[in-house]
């Protein structure tokens, strides 16, 4: 029963952040998407983090290319999104570099990610430690303060909730 209410309360979620992004202008998203980059790349976390796991954003989502192209520029490990077909499975899988992102070929809702054939590192099969995911920045733009999952070898075990809605761990 809660599982379903967690459901109904993510699909709500979800459509009532879809209608404020709609109604953003295209220039207000240009906006946020700059003083969304300035902020993760600045943030402590970040800065500490060699592996980055971040989604590959959408037309109509806060820009995420400036980041991604951070990672590499600093030398860290970048995985993104992988989504299995006609599944709710998902596998962060590395991306070899910001270039490769256009590449990829697109799923049947035109989002890019390597192929379910393609043998890739996945970031939670691997060295967990100073990892930091980013999750869908569409809250960023709709006055959510920060959506984030973070998790180091000792947080796994100790740590609270994953995902926070406040800008807390």
């Amino acid at each position: 029963m809660a599982a379903a209410a967690a459901r109904g309360a993510k699909r709500s979620l979800r459509a009532e952040l879809k209608q404020r992004l709609q109604a953003m202008s295209a220039e207000e998203r240009l906006r946020q998407s700059r003083l969304l980059t300035e902020k993760v790349i600045a943030h402590s976390q970040y800065q500490k983090s060699r592996r980055v796991s971040i989604f590959l954003s959408m037309q109509d989502e806060v820009e995420t290319e400036e980041i991604i192209k951070d990672i590499f520029r600093q030398g860290k490990t970048c995985f993104i999104p992988r989504y299995q077909f006609q599944s709710n499975h998902m596998d962060m899988v590395k991306l070899a570099s910001a270039a490769e992102i256009s590449s990829l070929p697109k799923t049947s809702w035109n989002i890019a990610q390597p192929g379910e054939d393609e043998v890739r590192e996945e970031a939670l099969s691997t060295e967990m430690v100073n990892t930091t995911m980013k999750t869908p920045a569409i809250p960023y733009a709709c006055g959510l303060k920060e959506v984030r999952i973070r998790r180091t070898d000792q947080e796994w075990a100790s740590a609270g909730p994953p995902m926070t809605r406040d800008g807390g761990a």
